[in-house]
């Protein structure tokens, strides 16, 4: 028997084989980094070529695996396997990956390793029908007959029109069948799974239609229609035409994913797409589309490291989408950041690797199926929960709307009542301020001319109160007709500088104490005088109520722009410690406003008449100064001019 071996790796040194690797009890062995490599660039070359001592002593160490990338030549592996006798003769050499194209092995079956006779031929890959294989299981298997102690050359022929990579190990029967089951397990695990996850996230879609769910659950399907092909489980699916339509499906497959990713992705992360990853998610799409044609149309190899280098910018688009979408809060972000960090990490690896830039023994298929599997289920969850987010919001929304909906019938009501309460209020004054205003006119005429002279200033005061009176009444109904848009009283052309001088004069009249300084150039503006009235009144009563009895009350008027600007400023007799704006709130008073009258409409009201007139007014505080600023726009360019006056 050792006469035999010392033959057999005689002859084996003579045909350029290496030192052959020994089998013993190990179920399994691994034969990476212990096969030699011949690249037949011509892709012609066959054993008998191969077997020729000039090609023969041509064969190099190869480093692990074979993993050349995207590659037309043809590429030749030689190893020797020995066996003890704890190893089982009959035993089974595992090639993969299942996605190879054309695998061609030659078994020595006589003890001369340098006669291509000597061999026999074993055609596998999957472009051959499932029925020509040695079994039909998802990887590829080719059996062996092991002579005790006896060398045994295996050479093998590797063409693909995809990645160029081959591994191949070494099994027992037993082991041969676990390794088999484990790998049907798996897959139609992985299959059931991404199934019902696309079923769940189509009903999503058509429950709230939202595409989000219809392009994550056909990138879902893409996804395992990708990998029934590259793993090899669609030979025991459909056993007659898996090797017609393994290699489209796989295109279909890795090109729908890429296009229903990138549009997937265009929608969940559209508030934190940039105009270059909008612009770089639309070409995703177009390649995407071009790798599911290219294999039909006779360009795979060429498209395939654009498709990869596209896919892997990709990764890292996604997961900056992503940690934006974490920083923006926004709904199952972080679990978002957590399954394109897992998926991208391992689709980024195995594209390494089908560029040749990975070893092959690093990272099996298997495992980018644990990542786009946890990807996959982690996204649904993230979906689930935007879809819970969804709802909730529209729950609280339709609640929302039910209260204002409540609150606007309520307050329907109290209007109602308040306008007829105020018209019934209106009415019983006017009565008896009619009868006033009737006897004051006849006192008036009955008045000699002296006593006319001695109380005509008394009597005009008590008419001037009458009719302010008048006016507190219509203010009153103002407030109410305010809140009621149907009311609309017709705007007329007002030039403001006689319009403001005429207003300073009545509150002169009321309170001739007071000192008012006017500035006022002349503009037109459109305005309903009778609501302006209303509103520079208020503004002039709370200037004389909340300043000191002998301070100014200054008036200026000017344009700036397009907009005609009324200004009044007064000196505050208290300090304002309210944030100003709230003063223009319902029912809300200074802080300086204890010891005087009023019921905290004043500036509110002057806020709806300035607004209906689409302009703006402010309250400022300026040391110990208040500042009340009004600001109307132009009725037109016409001639200004400017008076200067002090009352």
């Amino acid at each position: 028997m050792p006469l035999v071996l010392l033959i057999s790796v005689f002859f084996s040194l003579q045909a350029g084989a290496a030192m052959p690797v020994i089998l013993d009890q190990a179920p399994c062995v691994e034969l990476s980094g212990r096969m030699e490599r011949y690249d037949d660039y011509t892709e012609k070359l066959t054993l008998a070529d191969i077997l020729d001592p000039k090609n023969a002593i041509a064969f190099t160490h190869l480093k692990g695996n074979l993993n050349d990338g995207y590659s037309h030549k043809a590429v030749w592996l030689r190893f020797t396997l020995s066996r003890s006798s704890r190893f089982p003769a009959e035993a089974w050499l595992r090639l993969y990956p299942p996605y190879l194209d054309h695998v061609t092995v030659y078994i020595q079956k006589s003890i001369d390793p340098s006669r291509a006779s000597s061999y026999r031929q074993i055609l596998l890959g999957d472009h051959i029908p499932v029925a020509d294989r040695p079994v039909p299981d998802p990887d590829f298997f080719a059996p062996l007959s092991l002579p005790l102690e006896t060398s045994v050359t295996i050479y093998v022929r590797v063409q693909a029109i995809s990645s160029l990579n081959f591994g191949a190990s070494v099994h027992t029967p037993t082991d041969m069948i676990r390794q088999t089951n484990t790998n049907i397990l798996f897959q139609g695990g992985y299959l059931a799974i991404v199934i019902v996850i696309s079923l769940l996230n189509f009903i999503y879609f058509i429950r709230i239609k939202d595409r989000l769910f219809l392009s994550f659950a056909l990138y879902a399907l893409a996804v395992s229609i990708n990998y029934l092909s590259i793993s090899g489980i669609l030979s025991l699916i459909l056993p007659a035409s898996a090797h017609l339509i393994s290699d489209y499906l796989a295109d279909i497959g890795k090109g729908g994913g890429i296009l229903l990713m990138s549009v997937f992705l265009t929608g969940l992360f559209a508030s934190e797409l940039t105009p270059f990853t909008r612009h770089y998610l639309r070409l995703m799409v177009v390649i995407g589309a071009l790798t599911v044609l290219a294999d039909p149309l006779g360009f795979y190899i060429e498209m395939a490291p654009v498709t990869s280098l596209g896919a892997l910018f990709l990764f890292f688009v996604v997961s900056w989408l992503s940690y934006k979408a974490v920083k923006n809060n926004k709904p199952g972000g972080i679990v978002f950041f957590v399954a394109f960090g897992i998926s991208n990490l391992g689709y980024f690896i195995h594209f390494l690797q089908l560029l040749g830039l990975v070893p092959l023994e690093w990272w099996s298929v298997n495992n980018i199926q644990y990542a786009s599997l946890l990807n996959i289920v982690l996204m649904t969850f993230a979906l689930a929960e935007r879809l819970r987010e969804t709802e909730k919001r529209a729950m609280a929304a339709l609640r929302e709307s039910e209260l204002k909906s409540v609150e606007l019938a309520t307050e329907r009501v109290a209007t109602e009542r308040q306008q007829r309460f105020l018209t019934m209020v209106s009415h019983e004054y006017r009565t008896p301020l009619a009868i006033i205003r009737s006897s004051l006119d006849i006192m008036e005429l009955q008045m000699s001319d002296q006593r006319s002279q001695e109380n005509g200033n008394e009597l005009s005061k008590m008419k001037r109160a009458v009719n302010r009176l008048v006016e507190v009444m219509d203010v009153s109904l103002e407030k109410s007709r305010l809140s009621d848009s149907r009311e609309k009283e017709g705007a007329v052309r007002t030039l403001l500088a006689p319009f403001m001088a005429s207003e300073v004069e009545e509150v002169r009249a009321l309170w001739p104490k007071r000192t008012f300084t006017i500035s006022l150039t002349d503009h037109a503006i459109n305005a309903e005088q009778h609501y302006l009235t209303t509103a520079l009144f208020n503004l002039l009563d709370n200037a004389q109520k909340y300043s000191p009895p002998d301070s100014p009350i200054e008036v200026d008027c000017h344009a700036e722009g397009e907009e005609a600007v009324i200004r009044i400023r007064n000196q505050s007799n208290g300090i304002l410690t309210n944030d100003t704006e709230q003063l223009f709130k319902k029912y809300q008073r200074g802080s300086n406003s204890n010891n005087t009258n009023g019921s905290g409409l004043g500036l509110w009201l002057v806020r709806e008449i300035i607004n209906r007139h689409n302009g703006a007014v402010t309250f400022e505080k300026s040391g110990a100064y208040i500042v009340i600023t009004i600001r109307l726009p132009l009725a037109d360019n016409g001639e200004k001019c400017i008076k200067d006056e002090t009352l």
